[in-house]
């Protein structure tokens, strides 16, 4: 008679634990969509930030003569897993934060804020105060887990460009052997950080990283909450890609970002030349002090734009379809 596997679950047991954490299955899955989605645009705005070049279509250009496709996709995939991590411990510790200040303000105000978070319903200042203080935790407690990483994934991303004199002269592009060049790897990056500047180098602009981070994500959830409550009683509380979730999404990722971007710029910078030679460091810090801290803001948001339309349109169906699972 043939035994059944124990690996295999029973459907019942999985939309049991679909429901107890769709959350961080809501959250994971739309992160790798968007992710994915928008690498190529992130690796432009990397070499936006920490080079002087004049606009994206000289960067686009130069980054496609001397690295070729690979160059948009470069420190994608290994960090992949580490954004998702982040963004997961991002929305679950948000949900937690929302809940505990939520049940605060109740006890202080006599009103429970979460009340008003329902379809059709008008933002209030305590929902809106709720869901922003819940942001900055949430901001603040993933800073220490995602600096490394982010860290690791710029010193990647403009490697080539370090290596090749740090202030990328437009001359470089016609050299064909910047193609073939060796890019190095997120773990080679790590252990040369931590065999060059110690263990504290992986955590090289991390007061920027943490108040960017504190900030931004305070005014993401704060504006996406507002906006999408707003957005749902005008046009309806469907789960369509192109509804409330769509347009507060758009519009919670480009506000944080073009307030933050200043210090964003100056944590790349200080993160991306940290394998560069003494004099190419000596350069490119030279280079870069002469341009604007907005350097690449341009694709920035478009490249946000678009990541968060992507990721908080399926966070939010994946969580619908979850909840409509049989128990």
């Amino acid at each position: 008679m043939p035994t059944r596997n124990a690996w295999i679950m029973d459907e019942s047991t999985r939309n049991r634990l679909l429901k107890k954490y769709k959350t961080q299955v809501a959250s994971a899955t739309s992160t790798i969509c968007a992710t994915l989605a928008v690498t190529p645009l992130e690796n432009v705005k990397t070499r936006m930030q920490t080079h002087n070049f004049k606009n994206i279509f000289q960067c686009s250009r130069y980054l496609w003569r001397t690295e070729g496709p690979r160059g948009y996709v470069a420190g994608a995939l290994p960090p992949l897993a580490s954004v998702t991590a982040v963004r997961v411990l991002n929305f679950t510790s948000y949900n937690y934060a929302k809940e505990g200040i939520a049940d605060i303000v109740k006890c202080i105000t006599g009103t429970y804020p979460l009340n008003a978070d329902k379809a059709g319903s008008t933002p209030t200042v305590a929902g809106v105060l709720t869901f922003t203080l819940a942001g900055a935790f949430a901001g603040l407690v993933a800073a220490p887990i995602a600096c490394p990483f982010e860290l690791a994934k710029n010193v990647v991303q403009t490697s080539v460009l370090v290596s090749n004199r740090a202030q990328a002269a437009p001359g470089a592009a016609r050299d064909p052997s910047l193609r073939s060049k060796p890019r190095i790897g997120t773990v080679e990056a790590i252990r040369q950080i931590i065999k060059r500047h110690g263990f504290r180098g992986l955590y090289t602009g991390f007061h920027l990283h943490a108040l960017r981070d504190t900030v931004g994500t305070a005014m993401y959830f704060g504006i996406y909450e507002t906006v999408k409550q707003v957005a749902a009683k005008e046009i309806g509380s469907d789960q369509s890609p192109l509804g409330a979730p769509a347009i507060a999404g758009a519009i919670c990722s480009t506000i944080p970002w073009f307030c933050t971007y200043p210090l964003d710029t100056r944590k790349t910078r200080a993160q991306s030349v940290l394998l560069g030679k003494t004099k190419e460091i000596g350069e490119a810090s030279v280079a870069v002090a002469k341009s604007s801290m907005y350097k690449g803001i341009s694709i920035i948001l478009v490249r946000t734009g678009v990541n968060n339309m992507i990721l908080l349109s399926l966070f939010e169906y994946i969580k619908a379809r979850i909840d409509e699972l049989p128990n």
